[in-house]
């Protein structure tokens, strides 16, 4: 008799230990698991898709993420620390989506202003690009706008991918990554975790 307990629609219960994951989080290899409810591919690698608990179910090899609690109330303060996605990136400001605010999944249509001017470094270009996940603080919500900041322990970048191919990069100190498949350099102002978990992979 066929189980009508599918873990790739969240019917079956998740295994215990769960691991607190964000957008973009590596899970593992699609040779180890296939994306279950609120994972997904990314060439190759399986990856959080939403803010939540992963649970690898090791019997059928599906990775399942639930997410987090959500609080549909909540709206952004100064000091709050969010998980977004760059919308369109200048060379010293961007437009972020808001996806969660302090850990916790935000379903309200938000978004803030990050102004790169506090950067480490002068460049010439952006320091993130459009589509890369990213943490920061929101430091002013003057005018109902929320404008947020990567000068805090914790923010930048905790997600990207190569600007040129698309493939899979590792971290070249703080403020530059490399792409493992085209060997491209590109200008990024990372996380510390996203630092530590690229000298995971060399």
């Amino acid at each position: 008799m066929e189980d009508d307990n599918n873990p790739k629609t969240g019917k079956t219960e998740p295994p215990s230990h769960p691991k607190f994951v964000l957008p973009g989080d590596n899970l593992g290899a699609e040779e180890e698991f296939e994306p279950g409810l609120g994972s997904a591919n990314l060439d190759g690698k399986i990856v959080a898709s939403v803010v939540g608990e992963a649970f690898p179910n090791m019997t059928s090899r599906v990775m399942l993420v639930k997410p987090a609690k959500q609080d549909i109330a909540k709206l952004p303060e100064v000091n709050d620390v969010i998980i977004g996605t760059v919308q369109s990136a200048a060379s010293s400001i961007a437009q972020v989506r808001i996806n969660a605010i302090n850990d916790i999944q935000s379903t309200k249509d938000l978004s803030g202003m990050l102004s790169m001017r506090d950067d480490r470094h002068r460049r010439n270009s952006s320091p993130i690009r459009a589509g890369d996940v990213v943490r920061a603080r929101v430091s002013s919500t003057v005018n109902s706008i929320y404008h947020l900041s990567l000068d805090c322990e914790g923010c930048g970048v905790i997600f990207t991918v190569c600007s040129f191919c698309g493939g899979r990069v590792v971290a070249l100190g703080r403020g530059a990554v490399k792409c493992t498949e085209c060997g491209s350099t590109d200008d990024r102002l990372l996380s510390d975790d996203f630092v530590t978990y690229s000298r995971t992979l060399h």
